[in-house]
């Protein structure tokens, strides 16, 4: 789960233990990750204050990244920071704020504080350095007149929250998880939810750091509700993250992003086209006020009532000209309904392949190469073996009834494709990204419905959620959509269960996978 203010509080204490009074002897840079080694009594500690939206945090790490590349921040870090003492590091409130208190000793000024904030909020992750709360730099400037600055020389401001102290906590059956996550500074949604459904305090909680297997995730204790690790530290469970997993996903992120960003720039575009075309529509009112006028079409004017002429040609030829406005905006009009159309499949193609790819796991990741090479993303051409194709699909035999799953649009394809049979079923979230699910069987009776609609279920955008709807129906009344990959169907003639994952079926099923 995502780094927290209690977890932010946790993680400070433990980092003092190690970093007090250390000499910082280097800082370097390594894709979206600063290493701070530093020195003290003999001993070298490193820390990493990772950026990355999925791996934010600050932690100690046995294994150091290795110098990759640099940036104008580093320069800065590194002519402001490197020879100063770590005093000590505080927080913010109960936010998710780091502050890292440095005495930097200069040979004409004396002793200088400086201080590097560290805001570990996912994707707006950030590091400040500051000078008697004025900025030095940041590392993500951002200039904002009407609100919060952080650029080169404006005073440092922290993020305003009337949100209480999250110590001040105390167990309230009044207050909904909801309303625990909103009245109180660092407390997560998953936090409030556990500290509700088990009627805690903050203070009942023990530390023991956990990282989560499956979901490749850390917490101060154990809040997950699957296989675990726990570790001696935090920042062991934070560094023993398997990052390659969301390093792989990063290529085909940032290609599905572009393209995104590159395509709706498109549709901006072509509105703005669609509003000169609309605008020329109006000419043909004007062409018909003309010859409605009564006046000698053979004479020229430089305008008629409020319709402004070119003086240099009659009034015929001037209305012929605002008809062949009319006409070429009437063209236009169709044309871009048709480009706007085309766009929006488009937009709801990639919003689609980004849900898959949320989902997905390490083995099945490479086959974004195939979902995404059709839009330009790989330049030579691959393809993976016919015989290959069946095991990348989840396929689970259970009490003699074969359930495949699609979780994927290139699974999907061949699911549509190649596997499904008429009398087949089909199972599928209801308005929601996630897997398609094809179940062989001559009888559907309740047991099997409810087996393939917890893996619909489970396979989905919705799998945390409860009373999830799946629809269902037989394989025949599926049909893709033109143009669309094959996640996108129709159907008729289905019906929709309700369903709340139950983890003993969705194990059994699993374990005949």
């Amino acid at each position: 789960m995502a780094l927290d203010g209690i977890f932010t509080k946790y993680l400070i204490e433990e980092l003092n233990l190690t970093l007090i009074n250390n000499r910082l002897e280097e800082v370097y840079y390594n894709n979206e990750n600063f290493i701070f080694r530093f020195y003290h009594q003999k001993v070298r500690s490193f820390l990493n204050i990772n950026l990355n939206a999925r791996f934010v945090g600050a932690y100690l790490v046995k294994k150091p990244l290795s110098k990759d590349s640099t940036n104008n921040f580093l320069t800065v870090l590194k002519r402001n920071l490197e020879g100063a003492i770590l005093n000590n590091i505080t927080q913010y409130k109960t936010d998710r704020v780091f502050i890292f208190n440095f005495t930097f000793y200069d040979l004409l000024k004396g002793p200088i504080k400086r201080e590097l904030i560290f805001e570990a909020m996912g994707k707006y992750a950030n590091l400040i350095l500051v000078e008697d709360n004025i900025i030095i730099d940041v590392y993500k400037r951002n200039f904002n007149l009407e609100g919060r600055m952080l650029v080169p020389k404006a005073s440092f401001n922290f993020f305003k929250s009337d949100k209480e102290d999250a110590y001040n906590y105390q167990k309230n059956t009044a207050l909904t998880f909801n309303d625990i996550s909103n009245q109180y500074l660092g407390v997560s949604q998953r936090l409030a939810k556990y500290l509700f459904n088990h009627h805690l305090d903050l203070n009942d909680l023990t530390l023991n750091p956990t990282l989560s297997i499956k979901q490749n995730r850390a917490y101060f204790f154990n809040i997950f509700n699957d296989e675990v690790i726990h570790y001696n530290t935090l920042s062991e469970a934070l560094e023993n993250r398997l990052e390659i997993v969301y390093d792989t996903k990063t290529k085909y992120e940032n290609f599905i992003d572009n393209y995104l960003s590159k395509i709706i720039r498109k549709k901006s575009n072509l509105l703005k086209q669609m509003d000169k075309s609309n605008f020329l529509l109006k000419d043909k009112d004007k062409a018909d006020l003309i010859y409605s006028s009564g006046l000698n079409l053979k004479e020229k004017y430089p305008f008629y009532k409020d319709i402004s002429l070119d003086p240099n040609f009659t009034l015929n030829e001037n209305a012929q000209k605002f008809y062949r406005n009319y006409h070429k905006g009437k063209r236009g009009v169709l044309f871009i309904q048709n480009e706007i159309k085309e766009i929006d499949k488009i937009i709801d193609t990639f919003n689609s392949f980004k849900d898959e790819l949320n989902l997905t796991n390490l083995s099945e990741v490479s086959q974004f190469d195939l979902i995404l090479k059709p839009y330009g993303f790989l330049k030579k051409k691959q393809s993976l073996k016919s015989k290959d194709k069946k095991h990348l699909l989840l396929k689970i035999n259970y009490q003699n009834i074969t359930y495949i799953v699609g979780k994927n649009s290139y699974q999907n394809e061949i699911i549509i494709n190649t596997l499904g049979k008429p009398n087949d079923y089909w199972f599928h979230i209801k308005d929601g990204p996630g897997s398609h699910v094809l179940v062989k069987t001559l009888l559907l009776t309740d047991e099997i419905i409810i087996n393939a609609a917890t893996l619909a279920a489970h396979f989905s955008s919705f799998k945390d959620s409860s009373s999830i709807p799946v629809n269902y129906t037989l394989f025949k009344n599926i049909r893709k959509i033109k143009g669309m990959p094959a996640s996108f169907v129709k159907i008729k003639n289905e019906k929709t269960i309700f369903i709340d994952i139950d983890k003993s079926i969705l194990n059994k099923l699993m374990d005949n996978a």
